[in-house]
């Protein structure tokens, strides 16, 4: 019989997927989806000692009911800037040597968790905002999820990161008409 924790990851899990496909249709309810996807995930991240996830997770919360409101209050146009997708790119190595640094004690998937934190944020900002270059930024940071939440035995949130990464791909193409 599944544990409650299995059927929570599978919840949070179904919502993610219902969420990044909305939000790639540009469909504001994505974001409430988002919202309760993220709650949900922030409890398991936390409970798993993925501290930076569930911070990540937690902050999602607050982003999506920021990008629910001004998605709701306004039509946003799509924007793109493709030196963004370049910068990001050059500026990944140079954010895992300073984590490897600065704190060269933690695990190397407490690290990339740190780096998934950075990205996701901005990559949240840009995505409310709906610039186009937050889908690269989405495909870096449901990678290291991957590799992160399957380290920890989190094989729902490792396979809905896998899920995420294919749906950024689509939201790539989507937001480029």
């Amino acid at each position: 019989m599944p544990t409650i924790l299995f059927l929570l990851e599978l919840l949070a899990s179904l919502l993610g997927i219902v969420y990044i496909i909305l939000i790639a249709k540009k469909n504001a309810f994505g974001w409430l989806a988002g919202i309760i996807s993220c709650a949900i995930f922030a409890g398991l991240c936390i409970e798993s000692d993925l501290m930076s996830q569930g911070i990540i997770q937690l902050v999602n919360v607050l982003m999506g009911i920021w990008g629910w409101v001004q998605w709701k209050k306004q039509v946003i146009p799509v924007k793109s800037y493709p030196k963004l997708g370049i910068i990001f790119l050059a500026v990944l190595p140079v954010i895992y040597v300073g984590s490897i640094l600065c704190f060269p004690g933690l695990s190397w998937t407490t690290q990339l968790d740190q780096i998934a934190l950075i990205c996701s944020l901005v990559a949240t900002v840009l995505t409310v905002r709906m610039i186009q270059q937050n889908w690269l930024l989405w495909l870096v940071v449901n990678g290291i999820t991957a590799i992160t939440a399957c380290s920890n035995e989190l094989y729902f949130y490792a396979g809905l990161s896998v899920v995420y990464f294919g749906v950024s791909l689509y939201g790539m193409y989507q937001w480029k008409k």
